[in-house]
C-alpha cells in the first residue's frame, strides 16, 4: 500500500509588500482564497505518481483543490477539510506599526504557534489530534485503494507523516516541502507483521 504526500502548487497570492502585524490577518485571509499559478508546469515525476494512484484526495482551499485539477488523473477524487493546513494564529498587537514582509511575520507567528500561542486558530496539540485523524483516514482508504494521493500542504501534511512512521509506514522523515513536490510513504505485508499498522476499526 502507497500513501503519497504532496504540497499544492505555488499560490497566486504573491503579494510581497512590506505591511504591519495587524495588516498580515487581511494577508493570510487573502492567501487562503486565492487559487494557485497556473502557469507553472507540473514537474512530470509527480504528474506520474498522481496518476498511479487510484484515489486522489484535496483539502477544501482553493490551492489545494486547484492543484488536484492540474494532476489530470481520471481516478475518484475528493475534498475534505480534515486535511486543510495548520493555520496560523495572528497577533493583535500592533509592533507599533511596524512593517515587514509577509514573510517576516509568516515565520514570527508560526514560531510563535510553535511556542505555545493559538491565539483563535487550533493550538499543537489539537493539530496533532487532527493529523492523527487524518492519517488513520489515509490508512483506511489505502487499505481500501492500495494508492492514494493527498494534495495538501506543508505543515499539516509533515504532522500526517510522523504519525504514518509511528504506525509503522516506511518513508521519509520529512516530506518534501517545494511546490508541487510528493513523499511517498509504503506499507508492505512484512512491515505489517511487524507492527505496521492500517488501523481498520
Amino acid at each position: 500500500m502507497e500513501i503519497t504526500l504532496m504540497r499544492h502548487g505555488k499560490s497566486s497570492h504573491t503579494d510581497k509588500s512590506a505591511i504591519s502585524c495587524s495588516e498580515f490577518a487581511k494577508w493570510v485571509d487573502d492567501y487562503d482564497k486565492a487559487g494557485i499559478i497556473q502557469e507553472i508546469v507540473v514537474p512530470a515525476q509527480t504528474k506520474k505518481k498522481a496518476q498511479e494512484a487510484k484515489l486522489l484526495i484535496s483539502s477544501t482551499l482553493c490551492r489545494s483543490i486547484q492543484s488536484a485539477a492540474r494532476l489530470d488523473t481520471n481516478c475518484l477524487t475528493i475534498s475534505d477539510s480534515l486535511f486543510r493546513e495548520a493555520e496560523m494564529p495572528v497577533s493583535k498587537f500592533a509592533f507599533f506599526n511596524v512593517k515587514a514582509p509577509p514573510s517576516f511575520w509568516a515565520v514570527y507567528h508560526r514560531c510563535a504557534w510553535l511556542m505555545g500561542y493559538k491565539g483563535e486558530k487550533e493550538s499543537i496539540k489539537e493539530i496533532k489530534e487532527r493529523a492523527t485523524k487524518a492519517s488513520d483516514r489515509l490508512m483506511r482508504l489505502a487499505a481500501k485503494y492500495e494508492h492514494v494521493f493527498l494534495v495538501g500542504h506543508g505543515v499539516f501534511n509533515q504532522f500526517i507523516a510522523r504519525e504514518l512512521l509511528k504506525a509503522g509506514w516506511q518513508g521519509n522523515k520529512k516530506t518534501d516541502r517545494h511546490h508541487w513536490s510528493c513523499t511517498t510513504y509504503t506499507l508492505t505485508e512484512a512491515n505489517s507483521r511487524h507492527g505496521g499498522q492500517t488501523k481498520m476499526s
